[in-house]
């Protein structure tokens, strides 16, 4: 999955969300929820495929794991009872939906490692350049990466022109509320 369809569909998710919750105190974060939508691949993506593309090259490593899915719920949990701030869950649902929108139940070495396997699944194991040249390749031409990053933009510039049309930018990048 690429950028815009974790950022938009998950955006999305979360909104659908809090709109069937409708409680004033159930407000979500949504800077947290964008975060936790690209949190796995803003780390793994570096870590795996280029400061250990020699050894690994693989994306999807540490924070693909059910290991961090769990660690990002109960830091949601703690920081829910020790601030009452939903903050840490919304980091969490981002996470969850990055995992959800990667179909990582197709990859259970990674999803459940160490306990499957002590070491991640070896990528091609290609240079950056030539990645970068296939990940573009890829959203161009199969449907499968087009049309999620292709809903995910629709979605985030439909809450863009909102949040512009409603003059709530500045209230947005401080509060994280829609």
């Amino acid at each position: 999955m690429f950028l815009l369809a974790h950022a938009g569909i998950t955006l999305g998710a979360a909104r659908v969300v809090e709109e069937a919750v409708k409680r004033p105190s159930f407000r979500l974060d949504y800077r947290f929820i964008l975060l936790g939508s690209l949190l796995p691949d803003i780390v793994d993506k570096p870590l795996g495929r280029i400061i250990f593309g020699e050894v690994i090259a693989n994306g999807r490593i540490f924070l693909h794991t059910m290991i961090f899915l769990v660690m990002t719920i109960l830091f949601g949990i703690f920081i829910y009872r020790w601030k009452n701030a939903l903050w840490g869950f919304c980091i969490a649902f981002g996470v969850l939906m990055h995992f959800i929108l990667d179909e990582m139940w197709m990859d259970p070495v990674t999803l459940f490692w160490p306990f499957i396997s002590p070491g991640f699944g070896r990528g091609p194991g290609v240079p950056f350049l030539d990645m970068v040249r296939s990940w573009f390749y890829t959203l161009l031409t199969e449907p499968h990466a087009f049309l999620p990053e292709l809903a995910g933009l629709v979605i985030l510039i439909f809450v863009a022109i909102k949040v512009i049309k409603e003059k709530r930018v500045k209230e947005f990048l401080l509060t994280g509320n829609l």
